[in-house]
């Protein structure tokens, strides 16, 4: 046994260990890419060429060149010409060859040589794609301006001759040419085009048919009328086994349909006739029950172009009943004929003697032909979701058109409520807004859409909401529901208060009798005892106002029932939510404060700019007390006029840079900030910070402007520069080479805009290009010299009167959620985030990509988030509703909650980079380029230390 551990012990020491060659290093694989080549200059010498190594390049270069013109197109042409004289050239060079034919010439003069010699080229060659590319080329040059009818007659002509062949691809081609040359008068050319396209449509390779059914439908799109059987070729097609037939065979149908929709077509195993249309309709509503999804989708889709169908037609395709006990069904006057004519009457004493003399068997039942009968149903069944929008679609489309099959189909619709995708359920809330001026909505029906405010999805609950305002309600029980479900609604997601208050202010406008009828029940009204008074801070109970007081404009006995204290808050609501709460015609004692009162503010506005205008041999004290007047009478206007506040805020500010100019220019010594005291330096640079700023505003925070209004912005701002680079070169020791840049680029660009505009430049930037354009190297110190005394002897002109003030827009911001007064505290560990659901509505800015979110911290910190695209939505023209989360982080614990504020603003830092963040001497704050939308919106955020596990 000892000797048995001592082997073993000296096997583990004795073994032997080999190393492995170490592996060769991986080798990484630089891919390098390709240079951006210039193809606007084309070589035509290299067409010279005979190598077809060489050649495919060359010609693939001339396709990037296209389009060419002018005397390099006569010499392309020639050159493309010779190429085709050359037979030993491949079948893929030829092809090229002619395809760029067919893209260069553009006019009649070259197509006729270019033609005779396409028709050498196909009598030469045997490839069949050349050939088929000669068809096509040929097709090509009879677009040509201005159009030859011999030369149509021809190509017609060549693509007729080749349909001896057997090859797809030359059919194809030819098929594709007749239908497009095909004449509209009728004669022995079109005969043979639509026997052709007739014959080839049962052709064996489906490519060919297809091709056969597109070119009569363009055929049929020009107005030639076409035989009978293009009809029934078409309608046989649908059971084709390729789907393209079928789709092609569907818009022949519908193309046939539209073009002579009364033409009467016979029933098959019949005597009676039906109208064209009602046939097409009836053999699209098959195909969508066809095993191809994209078949199935274009045929729900084309159902709602065919408006002029029959009633019966519409109201089989929501109903999936089609045959009884397997029997053909036969009118009464029918069955009444029958047995007329058969001489007795049916005794009962022989068995079956009534029996249908007709009947079906099993086997011969066709389970996909069922006509109309349940096509609607089967598309909103369908279990792609592409399938069932389309039909939605369609459904929509007839049922603005038909009152009757609207109130059919209302079922079907809200049943789609309960689809599991959410873009569905989505379609079919808007289909039913479209048509709620047609439906009156059910109790049992009522029930159904507003279980869909429980939904999760935003979107849904809102466009629900836009429905139930703009829909009518059958009875008071209905009404009782809906106001239930919306106050269900309010507690489950009070963030969709302001939808709510827009959805109930339509209810009571649609519904003020049925209302009536419910205001005891909803305001706790008793007949002989008082009850409690709600607070106004009761949201419920704000809901209910709105809804009475807007049914009380049109139904006048609303009115008596209210007691006094609903009265107060009627004039309490009028004040805070005018856009909600109408004007009632109450006593003087209820009547709100804040009534519309004939003012002339725009008058005010006027008068205002013409004082400012007035001031041009003033003193500079007065200049300085009339603009600071006029600056914050402008400010109180924008206050009280919300039809002129963007016009007078665009006054205020643009009258605040007035002020600044005047009050820097009057600073002694201020080209010399060094000779200043420490206060008046601090204030020289704050001024002329402010003024860079409100000159980026006017540029970028106001649209819709004239461009006279738009000059004298730019006017402004360039003025604005010429101040800071003369303050700098004589303030500082630095380089001022960015600076002096960015001025020249605005006052080239100003200079570019009064040329196009054909606007007169004042005196200031006359002298400023004369002297620029005499400079021969515009360094800064040579610059500021120059605008020195042009700043001195120029005052900054007055605002012309605002053309269209009401037309005036600025860019604005209204932060929804979360509320200023709100107490909620969220809570963090220091190092992570929380999130802070944001809900604003953004007006008018010029480029929604510039919106950021300002996060500021009390370290006096600040971030800037972009909101993701998806986040912000299109609700009206002109504004946006951004609905985000903002992540909010700390990395030090507070000892108590600390507000955060969120604001919305636009960087334009990448559109307008300003040249004082390149300078070491003057910094610019990221403030600078950026334009704040909304004021701060504090919020409690309480990070706590992380706790160590134990």
């Amino acid at each position: 046994m000892a000797a048995l551990l001592k082997k073993r012990a000296l096997a583990e020491y004795c073994q032997t260990v080999v190393e492995e060659a170490p592996k060769p290093p991986k080798r990484l694989q630089l891919v390098r890419r390709s240079r951006t080549i210039d193809h606007s200059e084309f070589n035509i010498s290299s067409l010279d060429t005979t190598d077809p190594r060489q050649l495919l390049p060359t010609l693939v270069d001339l396709h990037n060149a296209l389009p060419i013109s002018g005397e390099t197109q006569v010499e392309v042409v020639q050159g493309l010409m010779k190429l085709l004289q050359n037979d030993s050239f491949p079948p893929i060079v030829t092809t090229k060859v002619l395809a760029l034919l067919a893209n260069v010439i553009t006019t009649h003069a070259h197509a006729q040589p270019v033609f005779d010699e396409v028709v050498g080229v196909a009598r030469r060659s045997k490839s069949q794609k050349v050939i088929a590319q000669v068809v096509h080329t040929a097709c090509a040059l009879s677009q040509c301006v201005p159009p030859d009818p011999k030369l149509q007659d021809q190509i017609i002509q060549l693509a007729l001759s080749q349909f001896s062949g057997t090859s797809f691809i030359i059919k194809v081609r030819s098929l594709e040419a007749v239908g497009s040359l095909c004449p509209v008068e009728a004669g022995r050319v079109q005969s043979a085009i639509t026997t052709t396209l007739i014959e080839h449509t049962s052709y064996q390779d489906n490519r060919v048919r297809t091709a056969a059914f597109n070119a009569l439908m363009v055929v049929q799109e020009k107005g030639v009328k076409l035989p009978p059987e293009v009809y029934d070729s078409a309608c046989k097609a649908l059971t084709d086994d390729y789907q393209c037939v079928r789709e092609a065979a569907l818009l022949l149908i519908k193309v046939a349909a539209d073009s002579d929709p009364e033409r009467l077509v016979p029933i098959p195993d019949s005597d009676h006739h039906v109208r064209l249309v009602d046939h097409a309709f009836s053999q699209i509503c098959n195909v969508v029950n066809d095993i191809s999804v994209r078949v199935r989708t274009q045929a729900a889709s084309l159902l709602g172009s065919m408006t002029s169908v029959s009633e019966r037609f519409l109201q089989q395709t929501l109903d999936k009943k089609l045959m009884s006990n397997m029997r053909r069904k036969r009118s009464a006057h029918e069955r009444a004929r029958a047995m007329v004519s058969s001489g007795e009457w049916s005794s009962g004493k022989r068995w079956m003697d009534d029996a249908p003399k007709e009947e079906v068997e099993a086997d011969s039942v066709s389970v996909i032909d069922t006509g109309a009968c349940g096509a609607f149903v089967h598309g909103l069944e369908d279990e792609f979701l592409e399938v069932r929008n389309a039909a939605l679609d369609s459904i929509c489309a007839l049922a603005l058109n038909n009152a009757q099959f609207a109130n059919q189909s209302l079922d079907f619709l809200v049943d789609m409520f309960n689809d599991e995708i959410e873009e569905v359920r989505l379609k079919a809330i808007q289909v039913l807004q479209q048509v709620a001026s047609h439906i009156t909505l059910r109790a049992d029906q009522l029930e159904e859409i507003l279980f869909a405010l429980k939904d999760s999805s935003l979107d849904i609950r809102e466009s629900l909401h836009t429905f139930l305002g703009t829909t009518l309600l059958s009875t008071i029980a209905c009404v009782k529901l809906c106001v239930t479900g919306l106050l269900d609604n309010l507690r489950r997601y009070p963030q969709d208060r302001r939808s709510i208050h827009r959805c109930l202010r339509r209810l009571g406008s649609n519904h003020p009798i049925l209302v009536q009828a419910l205001v005891p029940q909803l305001l706790l009204i008793h007949p002989y005892f008082d009850g409690v008074e709600p607070s106004v801070q009761d949201g419920e109970y704000i809901c209910k106002l709105i809804l009475v007081l807007n049914a009380a404009v049109h139904c006048p006995t609303i009115l008596p029932l209210l007691e006094q204290h609903t009265l107060r808050h009627y004039a309490y609501l009028r004040d805070t939510m005018p856009q909600l709460v109408p004007v009632l015609k109450l006593g003087e004692e209820w009547q709100p404060s804040r009534e519309a009162v004939p003012t002339n503010t725009l008058r005010f506005l006027r008068e205002s700019m013409e004082k400012v205008s007035c001031l041009d041999r003033s003193s500079t004290q007065l200049r300085l007390t009339v603009y600071q007047t006029v600056h914050s009478d402008l400010v109180k206007l924008a206050d009280i006029d919300p039809a002129l506040s963007p016009a007078a805020h665009f006054a205020a500010l643009y009258t605040q840079c007035m002020l600044l100019f005047s009050k820097i220019l009057s600073t002694r010594n201020w080209l010399t900030p060094s000779s200043l005291s420490m206060q008046q330096s601090g204030a020289l640079k704050s001024n002329v910070d402010q003024l860079l700023k409100n000159t980026f505003r006017l540029r970028h925070a106001f649209t819709n402007l004239s461009p006279a209004e738009e000059a004298s912005i730019r006017n402004l701002r360039v003025r604005t520069l010429a101040l800071q680079l003369v303050y700098v070169v004589h303030g500082s020791t630095g380089s001022a080479l960015g600076l002096c840049d960015n001025f020249l680029e605005h006052t080239e660009a100003l200079h570019r805009y009064l040329t196009d505009e054909k606007l007169s430049a004042d005196s200031f930037l006359e002298a400023v290009f004369e002297e620029l354009s005499q400079l021969e190297e515009p360094r800064p110190g040579a610059v500021a010299r120059i605008l020195q005394p042009l700043l001195l002897t120029h005052p900054v002109p007055a605002l012309a009167p605002v053309i269209n003030p009401a037309q005036v827009r600025m860019c604005l911001a209204e932060i929804i959620e979360p509320q200023p007064d709100s107490e909620a505290i969220h809570k963090l560990s220091a190092g992570l985030v929380v999130g802070v659901p944001l809900d604003a509505e953004i007006s008018h800015i010029p480029d929604p990509s510039t919106l950021r979110i300002r996060v500021a911290y009390p370290d006096h910190s600040t971030h800037l988030v972009v909101p993701p695209k998806s986040h912000l939505r299109l609700v009206a023209p002109g504004t946006y509703r951004l609905l985000t989360t903002v992540l909010v982080s700390a990395q030090v614990s507070w000892s108590e909650a600390c507000q955060v504020g969120l604001s919305l603003v636009l960087d334009l830092s990448d559109q307008e980079v300003l040249a004082a963040r390149r300078h070491s001497v003057v910094k610019a704050d990221d403030s600078a380029t950026i334009i704040q939308l909304v004021k701060p919106v504090k919020v409690l955020v309480w990070p706590k230390t992380i706790r160590k596990g134990i």
